[in-house]
């Protein structure tokens, strides 16, 4: 039988042991940095570019006062050869260095703000809504700023337009690059965005246009190798040597494609009541495809042509069109 002192001994000793656990975790805990809670670092939500001056409310009224009012600018008139829907971009101002400041801290300020409304641990149909309130005055800044830097955009495309590049498609693959500058340009640095966005521009088309040049040639190359074949027909020399006469059976080789096809090719190279050889891009947007899909269906027919009439290892004579 153990002995009562015995027993009470253990008792105690493991009653001083459990309260000195609970005294060590507790040292732990409290020696440990506190969490703060969600509302003190709230999640980004919104992507923006964050200013100090955001988080003191003494400058709100002035963030989100009216852009500073330009001086007296010369007004600029766009040149004579210039598209209609173009020229419509010279109405729009320049903006000053301090406006364009302006406008970009105040649509980051708005996406700060719509995020902090959005970041709630339990956002409301009212947080909600002022978010969206916030976001929809960053989205009219911002095509403000696209708007006002168009320009810049056709002016490079414009030095480096040519045959495989035209001008609108170079404008198209400009803006790309503008619209994201616009998102990610870092006002606080005291840089003029013009400057970033002139580099981003370039650097897009740049890659671009090289490439178009390249895929035009080996196109034209093809294009010449199976178009340029229709003079020397097997057992017909006599019609080879005639134009007119060689027109009149590619006419009659051309009922013989689908009739979207046949508009291509007639199109492309300047047969039958089309004066002039037209750009696939001009073709693309009478059928309503794209102009890669247009190439496709031309060179598809050329081959379809071939294959049927003549022999590939016959090198036949020009139609005299231009590709």
């Amino acid at each position: 039988m153990v002995p009562a002192l015995t027993v009470t001994k253990s008792v105690r000793t493991a009653f001083s042991r459990d309260r000195h656990s609970k005294s060590s975790a507790l040292a732990g805990r409290l020696s440990r940095p506190a969490t703060p809670p969600q509302s003190m670092c709230p999640p980004r939500i919104v992507d923006f570019i964050f200013a100090p001056e955001f988080e003191d409310p003494q400058q709100s009224a002035a963030i989100l006062a009216d852009p500073p009012a330009a001086g007296e600018q010369e007004v600029v008139t766009p040149p004579a050869d210039t598209p209609p829907y173009l020229a419509r971009l010279y109405t729009v101002p320049l903006l000053t260095k301090e406006q364009e400041f302006h406008l970009f801290r105040q649509m980051n300020y708005c996406k700060y703000l719509a995020n902090r409304w959005l970041s709630r641990r339990r956002a409301s149909t009212s947080d909600r809504n002022q978010a969206e309130h916030w976001l929809s005055r960053a989205t009219q800044i911002k095509h403000h700023l696209i708007e006002a830097n168009l320009r810049l955009v056709v002016s490079i495309a414009k030095t480096l337009a040519d045959a495989a590049n035209p001008l609108d498609d170079l404008i198209s693959e400009g803006n790309i690059p503008l619209l994201r500058a616009v998102e990610i340009f870092d006002f606080t640095r005291g840089l003029r965005f013009s400057t970033y966005a002139t580099w981003a521009v370039r650097h897009r088309l740049y890659r671009c246009v090289p490439r178009n040049r390249r895929y035009a040639r080996r196109f034209i190359a093809g294009a010449d190798a199976d178009l340029g074949s229709l003079a020397d027909l097997p057992g017909r020399p006599d019609d080879a040597a005639d134009p007119i006469l060689l027109r009149a059976t590619v006419a009659e080789w051309l009922d013989e494609l689908p009739p979207r096809e046949r508009q291509i090719v007639v199109a492309r190279f300047g047969l039958g009541t089309h004066p002039q050889p037209e750009r696939f891009r001009e073709i693309a947007a009478k059928h309503g495809i794209s102009t890669e899909r247009a190439r496709q269906l031309c060179l598809r027919a050329l081959r379809q042509l071939r294959a049927a009439h003549w022999s590939a290892d016959v090198d036949l004579a020009e139609l005299g069109e231009s590709v």
